[in-house]
C-alpha cells in the first residue's frame, strides 16, 4: 500500500485523512468499459469494498465474477427462477423497491431480475431499509428465497427477499458534512468536488472550474432554470448523469406534457413531479431526433419555471424540481467563443419555439458559456480521491432543503432599476455556489470574500441572459446595470 501512497497529493492525503469513510480512488471504477450500463455509485461501491488501491487486478477480478454470476439481464429471467426454486435461495444484483399494498395489507418487492413486482419482503429487510425502499429504492444484494406452499388466496407467491444490503447510502448527517467542509480549505475543497464529479482538477483552469460548479448548482438549488450551450465532448451529459440518480436526461425526441407533467391516460406524474432536476440534453441540435416541444409543453414550463407549480389534467402539481437546457452551439475551439456571425444571439440555438420566447427565456437564472470549457479526453480524468458519489448525492439533496438565500440578504443591496427576476437570478445563483462551496457557514459568519466569490460569478450569468434579452427585444427590455453592493449583515 505504502507505493501505491507514494505518489499521492496533498489534497489526497488531507482527504483520506479526514474523510476516509465516505471517499474512493475515482481511477479505479475505470477499469472496464463494459460496465457503463451500471450506476456509478454501483461500481464506487463495489471498488470500495473489493479492490486494495496497490493491488488493483485481484479485486477487479473479483468484481468481474460477481456481476457475472449475479447480476441478471431481464432475458435471463426464467433460468434465474429455475436456480432459485433448485438451490432454495439466490443472491442477486440489482435495484430493489418496495410498495405497500393496502388492499391485501401485503409489502410487495418489485424484482426486475425476475419480472416479478409481486415478491414477498421479510419483516427485517423492511425495518431496516423501508425508508428508502418505500420512496427511491436501492442498488444492493438481495438473497431470494424459495418457498412453494406460501399461498394467498389460491395463488402462489413462493419468492421472499430475505436479506438486503444497499450498495448506496442510506442514512448521512449534513452537519457532520458541513463539520468536515470547515477542515479544509476553499480551493482544496472545490478540487475535491472536481475530482468527485471525474476530473483532474490539476488539468483546470480556475475559471473553468468555477463554471463546473455552476452545472451543479441545479442539484442544490431548488427550482433552479440553468442554460448551457457548447461544443460537444465538454462532459455534459455525463456530468448530470453521474453525478445523482435523482437526475433525468430527457435525451431525444418529443418532449411531450404527459411525459413532462402528468400522464392523464395512466395518472402517473411526470419526471418533473417526480426528479430534482430534469435536463434536456441535446436541445440545441438540428438533427433529424432532436428535441421540439409541444406548445403545450412550452406554455406549461414557462409557467412552472416562474411559479414552481402546474396544472396538468385539471389537477395542480407542486414540485422543486430544476432546470437545464443543454446543447451544442457552433464553436472557434482555439479562441473558445461562438463562431463569428453565426448568431445574432446566444439562445438562437434552442428549438424555434423557444429561441425568441423573452416571456420563457427571462425565467432562465443563468447563461453557463459552456465554449469557454475544454473538450474532455482522458488525461482530464479524475486519478485523486473524490466523494463517493452517491454519498454527496444524498448531501446535495438535504442542501436543497436549505434556505442559503438568506446568507445573500443579510449583506447584499442591489442596483435601483433591476429586474425582480435578475434580482432573483443572481440571489440563487449565489446560494447554490454557498451551498457547494460554503455550506459550513451561515448569514453572521460568511465571509465578503466568500459572497464576492459567488456573486460576481451569479451576476456574469444572469448578465449573459439580460444582454441576449436585449438583443431579441430591445424595446421591452432596456439597459440596467446588473450588479451588487456587499454590506454589513443585517
Amino acid at each position: 500500500m505504502a507505493d501505491a501512497l507514494a505518489g499521492e497529493t496533498r489534497l489526497d492525503a488531507a482527504v483520506r485523512q479526514h474523510l476516509a469513510d465516505r471517499v474512493i480512488l475515482k481511477s479505479l471504477t475505470r477499469w472496464n468499459e463494459a460496465y457503463k450500463e451500471f450506476p456509478r455509485f454501483v461500481l464506487e461501491y463495489l471498488c470500495g469494498r473489493y479492490i486494495d488501491p496497490a493491488d488493483p487486478l485481484p479485486g477487479q477480478q473479483k468484481i468481474d465474477r460477481l456481476l457475472q454470476e449475479h447480476f441478471v439481464e431481464s432475458g435471463a429471467k426464467e433460468l434465474i427462477k429455475h436456480k432459485i426454486a433448485e438451490a432454495g435461495r439466490y443472491t442477486l444484483l440489482g435495484p430493489l423497491r418496495i410498495a405497500y399494498d393496502q388492499r391485501m395489507l401485503q409489502y410487495w418487492a418489485d424484482v426486475p431480475a425476475l419480472g416479478d413486482n409481486r415478491v414477498r419482503v421479510s419483516e427485517r429487510v423492511i425495518r431496516e431499509f423501508g425508508d428508502v425502499l418505500l420512496t427511491s429504492g436501492a442498488w444492493g444484494t438481495m438473497r431470494v428465497e424459495f418457498e412453494p406452499s406460501y399461498m394467498i388466496g389460491r395463488k402462489a407467491y413462493p419468492f421472499r427477499v430475505d436479506e438486503f444490503t444497499p450498495f448506496q447510502v442510506t442514512r448521512l448527517s449534513l452537519e457532520d458534512y458541513c463539520a468536515k467542509r470547515a477542515l479544509f480549505e476553499t480551493q482544496d475543497w472545490i478540487d475535491l468536488l472536481m475530482q468527485t464529479v471525474g476530473f483532474n482538477p490539476a488539468k483546470l483552469s480556475e475559471r473553468v472550474k468555477r463554471l463546473l460548479l455552476l452545472r451543479l448548482v441545479p442539484f442544490v438549488e431548488p427550482n433552479y432554470n440553468l442554460v448551457e450551450l457548447g461544443p460537444r465532448q465538454t462532459g455534459k451529459t455525463y456530468m448530470y448523469k453521474n453525478t445523482s440518480q435523482r437526475a433525468f436526461l430527457v435525451s431525444s425526441g418529443k418532449a411531450t406534457a404527459a411525459t413532462l407533467f402528468h400522464n392523464g391516460a395512466t395518472k402517473r406524474v411526470g419526471v418533473i413531479g417526480l426528479k430534482d432536476v430534469v435536463v434536456f440534453d441535446e436541445i440545441a441540435s438540428e438533427r433529424e431526433g432532436a428535441h421540439k416541444l409541444e406548445d403545450a409543453s412550452v406554455d406549461t414550463l414557462k409557467n412552472y419555471m416562474a411559479q414552481g407549480s402546474y396544472t396538468k389534467d385539471g389537477v395542480e402539481f407542486t414540485s422543486t424540481c430544476s432546470i437545464v437546457l443543454g446543447g451544442n452551439i457552433n464553436t472557434d475551439l482555439e479562441r473558445h467563443q461562438p463562431l463569428d456571425g453565426c448568431y445574432r444571439h446566444l439562445f438562437q440555438p434552442l428549438p424555434a419555439e423557444l429561441r425568441e420566447d423573452t416571456a420563457f427565456l427571462d425565467r432562465i437564472h443563468a447563461y453557463l458559456p459552456g465554449w469557454e470549457l475544454p473538450v474532455i479526453t482522458p488525461d482530464n480524468y479524475a486519478t485523486g480521491y473524490g466523494f463517493i458519489t452517491d454519498y454527496l448525492a444524498e448531501i446535495f439533496r438535504l442542501l436543497r432543503r436549505r434556505n442559503f438565500q438568506t446568507h445573500v440578504v443579510a449583506r447584499v443591496r442591489f442596483p435601483k432599476g433591476m429586474s425582480q427576476r435578475a434580482h432573483d437570478s443572481v440571489q440563487k445563483t449565489a446560494a447554490g455556489l454557498l451551498k457547494l462551496v460554503f455550506p459550513h457557514r451561515n448569514p453572521e459568519d460568511v465571509q465578503p470574500d466568500e459572497l464576492k466569490f459567488c456573486l460576481d460569478l451569479a451576476v456574469e450569468m444572469r448578465g449573459r441572459v439580460a444582454d441576449q434579452l436585449r438583443v431579441i427585444s430591445p424595446k421591452e427590455f432596456q439597459s440596467v446595470s446588473i450588479g451588487y453592493e456587499l454590506g454589513d449583515p443585517e
